[in-house]
Parts: structure tokens; sequence; C-alpha cells
């Protein structure tokens, strides 16, 4: 029967081989299945391009050891196939095998002639390559892994005769060598048999444990690896960070599926469409709700210990968007707003119509208002309260209805900035005709006193002068004083009515007065009450315009400097070096204060303590009940001619000839700050406690306003009169201040602005 030779597709990096082909023999067939295996085993697409594993290094030498033989061994190259036509193929001979470039003949001596003993040799070494391969598989699958099949597992059963044989052996694709495959080496899954139960494809998608030892061949010498890790090298297991990770991933997911559950709750979160054949109408899927739905399973609620009625009701508040105005009375929201400032009640009326309407409304802004302007009483009696409060109309101690408060806010903070920013009007008040030594006024009038021996009310809002005070020689005469110099800023500067017959009209004589010097003053709503050169007080009925007196208080030996007075007493200090305390009541003397060992130049009242302020250079904390000195506060250099007590009675402030103004503690004594000094004596001093500021004017013509908790200088008005100021007071609004120039000069920070009517009281 002639041969027939095929010629097998060439391997990269292998040698050209020839099959023969000859008839089957029936009683090679399980050697020839078997054989297959170890022809796949030898093939290079399979195992010459793999990576070598420790296992098969005690292989390797051994293959290379009978590689020659195997050359020329038959039953190691012959191989049962299919033609590519389809049709059975004549069975594989093994008389003969092409090497290199010639055949050889193993039945002869020469290459040409077929030789019968080849073949128990050649069936010895093929029993041999079967053991070497199956050695080999088995290394391969138990290092494959745990979901690799064991060869335990793997059945092999031999092809009955109708079993169709292989196709023509064709390049593998091996996906751990790197060898891309060609277009050409595509060809059908090679397979053992039809009733093979392990198929050798598995062991191509099976994931291989690298070489200790590397690749090898071009790829090696292209590709080079890193070398491999010692044995020896320390690692950690890395539990603690997986575990970690993992604790992190489920916040994360808990976290999402909090977030798109409450999304869904409140119908930002859609359903996905989902087609009605898809749709399990029995398991609820997709399906929407009709009603809301109340978790009870938070997981916040949860940790944080809630019972389930608690999280339910947390839940819904959270589920339902509401405005708190719309649900809550209207009282209710009143009372909440309330309780804001004013920068978050602008902030709140903008939100919407409803919350300007609210936020705008008159009683919210009233409390707001008077929360922040409002004068607090801290003594009793209630110390007399200088200029106006800014705090609108009051009735028996109460608000007034009717009144625009936001409008009134918006005023007060205007005339604050104004006073920050130094920028007051000027109002000149023309009519003494010598120093004008002291002052007072309220919301209606200013009361000045004058070494012209003369008193004067001037109309606080035409700035005229209402009426003068005097005796029937003190009268002033024509064309006094003369027209003096004016500051720029200056908005109102009337002549003087003395001499016109207005001017005559206005001056009163009364049944009592004084004939010298006027050189202190205070009043009330009900009283007032001046001292005099005279060395004597005179005590005014200022209820009615006729001003008339009610009785003069004698007991000082010298010219009375300063008086003050509450609801109870009325206290007078004088150059003899002495206080005395009268009753209000009656005009009766009660005390005389002595201790001071000069000239006690000023005084001032808080309940039943008294301060006082003397040319020896020496302020004194005074008991009203037991006469007796409880605290003094010396100066550093020299005497003392002005003091304030503050409202609470816990600071007392006092200035003199060292040009400074000194801040004490009125409980300890100690000296908590001294200003900046001044370029003349300090004169006079004034603490306007309710707004934050002190006044203090002085000899070198200045007016300083500084702040009262920090003593910081942010207000300086120079030479706005042309002489010394003897006399400085303020309010919220404006500082009146008194020259030796005879004229009364007023500061207005709320000159020009809108709506400043409307925080004037009654």
């Amino acid at each position: 029967m002639p041969y027939i030779r095929h010629e097998q597709a060439k391997e990269k990096d292998s040698p050209d081989v020839d099959v023969v082909s000859r008839p089957q023999h029936q009683g090679f067939v399980e050697a020839e299945q078997q054989i297959q295996v170890g022809q796949l085993d030898r093939r290079h697409s399979i195992l010459s391009l793999r990576p070598k594993t420790s296992s098969a290094v005690d292989e390797s030498s051994t293959q290379r050891r009978s590689e020659p033989d195997m050359k020329r061994t038959a039953s190691q190259t012959f191989h049962t196939h299919a033609n590519h036509d389809g049709r059975e193929g004549a069975a594989l001979g093994l008389r003969s095998v092409k090497e290199h470039s010639g055949t050889l003949d193993f039945a002869s001596s020469t290459p040409s002639a077929p030789s019968t003993a080849a073949h128990t040799s050649s069936f010895s070494r093929a029993s041999q390559v079967v053991v070497v391969s199956c050695k080999s598989l088995c290394r391969r699958l138990s290092s494959s892994g745990s979901r690799r099949p064991s060869l335990s597992t793997a059945t092999f059963e031999a092809p009955s005769r109708k079993a169709s044989v292989t196709p023509p052996p064709s390049r593998l694709e091996h996906k751990d060598s790197g060898v891309p495959p060609t277009l050409h080496d595509v060809s059908p899954p090679l397979t053992l048999g039809l009733h093979s139960k392990f198929s050798l494809r598995r062991f191509g998608s099976l994931r291989r444990r690298p070489a200790t030892s590397g690749p090898s061949g071009d790829f090696a010498r292209y590709n080079p690896i890193p070398p491999g890790i010692p044995i020896s090298y320390p690692s950690s297991g890395g539990h603690a960070a997986r575990a970690s990770v993992a604790a992190y991933n489920q916040r994360l997911s808990m976290a999402r599926q909090e977030q798109e559950t409450a999304s869904f709750l409140e119908g930002d979160l859609l359903a996905s469409p989902i087609d009605e054949d898809m749709r399990d109408n029995e398991s609820g899927v997709g399906m929407m709700c009709s009603s809301p739905i109340e978790r009870t399973d938070s997981v916040q609620g949860k940790r944080m210990g809630m019972g389930t009625a608690t999280r339910q009701l947390i839940t819904t508040c959270a589920n339902t968007i509401t405005d708190p105005l719309k649900i809550l009375p209207a009282e209710l929201g009143t009372i909440i707003l309330q309780n804001l400032d004013a920068p978050a009640l602008q902030n709140a009326e903008r939100v919407s119509k409803m919350w300007r309407e609210a936020a705008s409304s008159p009683h919210v802004w009233k409390t707001v208002f008077l929360r922040e302007f409002q004068p607090e009483v801290h003594v009793s009696p209630e110390p007399i309260t200088m200029g106006g409060a800014g705090v609108g109309k009051f009735k028996e101690g109460k608000p007034e209805p009717g009144q625009d408060w936001k409008q009134m806010f918006k005023v007060r903070k205007t005339i604050e900035r104004r006073w920050r920013g130094c920028t007051p009007s000027a109002i000149y008040l023309n009519g003494h005709s010598d120093s004008v030594y002291c002052c007072q006024f309220d919301e209606d009038k200013i009361i000045t006193g004058s070494r012209d021996r003369t008193i004067r009310v001037w109309d606080m809002k035409t700035y005229t002068c209402r009426k003068v005070i005097g005796g029937p020689s003190n009268r002033p005469a024509p064309n006094t004083p003369p027209r003096l110099e004016v500051h720029k800023q200056t908005v109102v500067n009337n002549p003087s009515l003395n001499g016109t017959e207005k001017g005559d009209d206005i001056y009163y004589v009364p049944e009592d007065f004084h004939e010298a010097s006027i050189l202190c003053l205070q009043y009330d709503d009900k009283i007032m009450v001046t001292g005099s050169s005279d060395h004597t007080c005179i005590v005014w009925d200022i209820t009615t315009d006729d001003y008339k007196p009610m009785y003069r208080l004698r007991a000082h030996t010298a010219g009375v400097l300063d008086v003050c007075l509450d609801e109870k007493h009325i206290i007078s200090c004088s150059k003899d070096a002495t206080i005395n305390v009268w009753d209000r009541a009656t005009g009766d003397h009660l005390r005389t204060l002595t201790g001071h060992r000069g000239p006690v130049n000023a005084v001032q009242l808080r309940g039943n303590l008294l301060v006082s302020a003397s040319g020896d250079g020496v302020a004194k904390l005074w008991n009203l009940d037991q006469g007796h000195c409880i605290k003094e506060f010396p100066s550093q250099d020299r005497g003392l001619a002005a003091v304030e007590f503050s409202d609470d009675a816990k600071f007392v402030l006092a200035g003199g000839n060292d040009h400074v103004v000194y801040k004490f503690d009125a409980l300890t004594g100690a000296l908590l700050h001294t200003s900046s000094r001044h370029g003349g004596l300090v004169r006079s001093l004034f603490l306007d406690a309710v707004n934050g500021r002190v006044v203090s004017g002085s000899y070198d013509q200045s007016i300083r306003v500084a702040d009262y908790h920090t003593g910081d200088v942010f207000g300086l008005y120079e030479n706005w009169t042309t002489s010394w100021i003897l006399s400085a007071k303020s309010d919220y609004r404006r500082v009146v201040a008194t020259s030796q120039d005879g004229r009364a000069l007023v500061l207005d920070f709320g000159w020009g602005v809108e709506g400043k009517e409307g925080v004037v009281g009654c």
C-alpha cells in the first residue's frame, strides 16, 4: 500500500516534521490514543512556549537527553487525524520520519528500508513518552489551584470505532506565553474523542502559576521580568487593612441606601421604568406607594437609642417639608422672630412674601429695638437721664402703640454711624453775655447757667431762647454778645435777642433769684436745683413754664460748685470742702460730709452711694446712710475737677488738672485705665453708659469722645468754640457743650437723618 506523506504545519522554534500515513492497526488504537496525549504534550504551542514551572525542572533534563532518540523514533511523531476535506484519512505509519532535510527509514540500515525490529524499540520509547507526559500533566494540574480539576477527577475514555477522528494539528494560542497568534493558526479546538469527559481546551483557560525560573526563548529575551521575592522576605497578612476597607464600604453602602430611601420617600427619586412583562405584581417589584411610608428602622435612630415612636416622629417631620410660619399660630411665629437680631430679621424678610410680612411686623421690631436701645435701671432711685433716651414715645412706662419700630431702628443705626464717622452738624446758641458754666438738656429744652447771673431756657427744636431768668439788675444789654467765629459744619447760628422787643418779652424776674454767677444746675421732670457763687442753692418748680422758686438751701460758706439729686435727696458741694445732704421733699438739711482737704468740684449720686472729686487730687466714695467715706481714688498728679459714677455703680471716672481721665473699679479702688492726655485741664466729664461713650471737655478748647469699655478715642472736635470748654454732656444723638466765650454749642449727629423725629420721646 503506497505511503502518503502529509506535511504538518511548521512551528516557530521547532524542527520541521513530516508525518507518513499508513493503514491504522486495530491493536494500536489505545496506544495511539495515549500517544496523542504525549504528542500534545510535546507541542510547542502548548508546552514549549509555556513558562517552565519549578515542578518541571527535573523533567527538562530528561527530555533534553532523550531528544535525539525521539527524533529517530516514529512512535513519538505519529498522530491520527482527519484531512482538511473532512474525509477519513489513512492510518499513520511508523515506517519513516523526516528529520531536518532527510528521511530516516527504520526498516533497514539505510534511510529508506523499513525494519520490523524497530517496532519493539519504538513501543518502548513511546511508553516512556506517555509516562513522562502523564507526570507533566499531573504536575500542571496540581499547580493550577483549587479551582482546577485533579487528575483523579479527569476521566479518559477510549473512543469507539465510530468516533470521528481529530482535525489536523494546528498551533494553539498560549495565553500565558505572550506570543501573539497569527491569522492562519485559527483552528477548531482539539478533542480527545467523542465521549471524552475532560477537554484539553479547559487546560488552556486555567490560570497558571508563573514559574520561578521565568519565561524562556525570545519572549524572555525581549520581555525581562524582575527577580522574584525571596521566600524569607517578611510579609504582612493585611487583615486589618482589608477589614477596615470592608467596614468603610459597608458604611458607604448603608449611607447610600439611606439617601436613596429618603429621596424616594420625598418623591425626588422616581422608580425606574419597568416593562409590563418584567413587573412582578405579587412581589411588589416596581410598584409605587400610594401613601407615605413611615420608617421605623432608621439606623441613625437606633444608634441614638431612640424608641420607635420617636423615630417615627422624626421621620415624619423630616419627610414633611413645611414652612413653620404656615403651621404655627401668628403669635408663636412673632415670639420666635422676636428672638432674632436685626441682621437675622433682614435675612428672614428675603425668604418669601409670608416671611417678609411676618419679619416686618411692628411687634417683632419693637422687641428687637427696645432690647438694644432701651436703658436699664440698675439702682434705686433711678438716676436722672441726660438728654433723651431715643426710644420713642412712652406713656406710664409703656411704649405707645402705632410707632414704626423698624424705621426707628434704622434711624438709631444711622446716628451711630455718624458718631463713629465724626460727622456732626454744629448749632450755636447765642444770648449769654459771659462764660456759660453749666448746662443740662432733654428732648424738649436746654437749660444753661452763666456768669452773667442768668439762667436761660432754649428750645431744642428751633434752637431759640424761650426764657431768661434773672434779677432786675441782670437784664442783658443790647447787641450782646458780639458775633463770633463759627465752624464750617454750622447749620444753625441764630442771633442774640438781647435788647430786642422779643428779648424783653422772654426776660423773667422771679420772686427769688441768684445775685451771683450760676455755677451749676440739675433738674428732672419736677424740680430744678441751681447753685451759685452766692453760697446758696435755689430749688425751682419747673412743672409749668413759670419756673417758680420753691425754697433756698443755705449751709455752705463758699460758692456751690456742683449739685445732684434723685427722688429722695439733694446733694450740694462747695469750695468750702464740704458736701451737704438735703431732704428733697422738705428742704431740710440732713448731713454734712467732710473729709476733703480742698474744694469739692463735682458730685454724683447712685442710690445710697455718692462719689465726689476734689481739688486735693482725691475722689471719694461715700455711704449716705452712714455718712462715711468707704473708698478713695487718688489721682497720679494734681487736683480733680470732674467725676462720673456709672449707672450700675461699678466704675468711677475722674478727670482734672493732670489732663487725663481715670477709670477706677468702685469695689476695689483699682485704677483700670488712664486715657490719652488732653492739652489742658479736664474741666468736664460725662459718662453715657447706655450708648458706651465718654465725653470730656478741656481747657484746650477740644471735646473728646471715647469708648467707655476700651478707652479708645474715636471722636475729637477741636476749636469748635473760641475758648475753654467748661461743660459737655451728651445723649444718643448730640453733645451739648458750653464755653467761656458765652455760647452753647450743640454737635448734632442726627441732623438731616430721615425719620429722626420718630425716636423722640414725649
